[in-house]
């Protein structure tokens, strides 16, 4: 709660590539349900895709509807050359120096520093975000609180760097850190780079790379930052698992797959761990007496978790065609068990799959309107 006893709204936006246009589509129709014209939350958080949108989110704070149509308009237009250099001749080329430096010392002065090339990402992002307008929103005390979340190589830890209009103190848990810092390209991008696909990001003494690796508690910086009702936008359908269990079939894991199971594995198993944990400290709290609640630092903090409805690997499947050939090539050879894998629905930037995400997201927000509103009733 804030000096007033209202509660203090936050949005936490979670990693997930391609799949970040989903909470586009959250977005959209969240602000048609808004009965504000400002941003309903004053808390902004992001790790990874989740990062882009809540830094884009938070330069609009002013204007919850053009916000949405900015982040709607920019997500639509991308294609796979937007993110990445999809060339097959770039791609080939790095591999080969990438491996090769390994076995040829002199190579390693020139080594390229990932596989894929993100630069057409930097000036994509670059033209879509003003930061400016980030930190005016916060020096205005509209916007009370943005954090974005990187893994830091030399420390071992994620790192939160976070801009507010409050007096709130970093902090320093066990691989968690929040440090104060007027938020820039460079950290949106840091957050971003999954290694060894994007190149990491120096910020200060410390290269960075993206946020999902070591943030083993995806709503801690939210709560930090003084958010006390949590709206968590995810990006894993729940339809899959139960699908492939239904059906009783299992293959051997490809690289393909592998890689895959990786993604999902970084990006979402560490929110659904931490959502559960929460969800029981609130239910700990139940069973402590009003007034010795006083005594103890937990609070009880609602959530409000909105995941994909409909299965996301099948989605992409139906436009793996408007993959860049070189994509096409490499994803085809890694040999997925299925005709399409977890790998694609992860790097498929193309309009097709971008636009039926939004699309997914948005149903999705409208089809919880009750409990949005519920949500949302001081």
């Amino acid at each position: 709660m804030n000096n007033n006893g209202i509660p203090r709204y936050a949005i936490v936006l979670t990693g997930g590539g391609a799949r970040g246009a989903y909470q586009v589509g959250v977005l959209k129709a969240l602000s048609q349900l808004s009965s504000k014209k400002e941003v309903r939350f004053p808390v902004i958080t992001g790790v990874s895709v989740g990062a882009i949108n809540a830094a884009a989110l938070a330069s609009h704070f002013d204007d919850f509807k053009q916000a949405a149509e900015q982040i709607e308009n920019f997500w639509r237009r991308l294609h796979t050359n937007d993110v990445i250099d999809a060339r097959v001749t770039t791609i080939m080329f790095n591999g080969l120096r990438m491996f090769l430096s390994e076995f040829i010392p002199y190579l390693q002065k020139n080594t390229p520093k990932s596989l894929l090339e993100n630069a057409p990402l930097w000036h994509s992002v670059e033209r879509g975000i003003d930061f400016g307008k980030v930190s005016r929103a916060i020096a205005a005390e509209k916007l009370y609180s943005i954090g974005v979340t990187c893994s830091g190589y030399s420390t071992g830890n994620a790192k939160t760097f976070f801009e507010t209009a409050s007096h709130k103190r970093e902090w320093h848990r066990e691989r968690r850190d929040g440090i104060y810092s007027r938020l820039t390209l460079d950290h949106v991008m840091a957050s971003t780079a999954l290694p060894v696909l994007f190149p990491s990001v120096k910020i200060g003494d410390e290269y960075f790379g993206d946020g999902s690796l070591r943030l083993t508690s995806p709503l801690a910086p939210a709560i930090h930052l003084g958010g006390t009702k949590l709206l968590i936008v995810g990006t894993r359908d729940r339809i899959q698992a139960a699908e492939v269990a239904a059906r009783g079939e299992h293959h051997y894991p490809s690289m393909g797959d592998l890689a895959g199971y990786a993604l999902d594995t970084i990006f979402h198993d560490n929110l659904d761990a931490d959502i559960e944990r929460l969800q029981r400290i609130n239910q700990t709290l139940e069973l402590i007496p009003a007034e010795k609640r006083q005594g103890t630092p937990l609070q009880h903090i609602e959530t409000l978790v909105i995941n994909p409805s409909r299965n996301l690997k099948e989605m992409a499947l139906a436009f793996r065609h408007e993959m860049p050939r070189a994509l096409k090539w490499i994803l085809a050879s890694q040999g997925t068990s299925e005709k399409v894998g977890l790998l694609e629905s992860y790097l498929l930037f193309e309009p097709g799959f971008i636009g039926s995400l939004i699309d997914l997201g948005y149903q999705d927000t409208l089809a919880m309107r009750q409990e949005i509103l519920a949500f949302f009733c001081d």
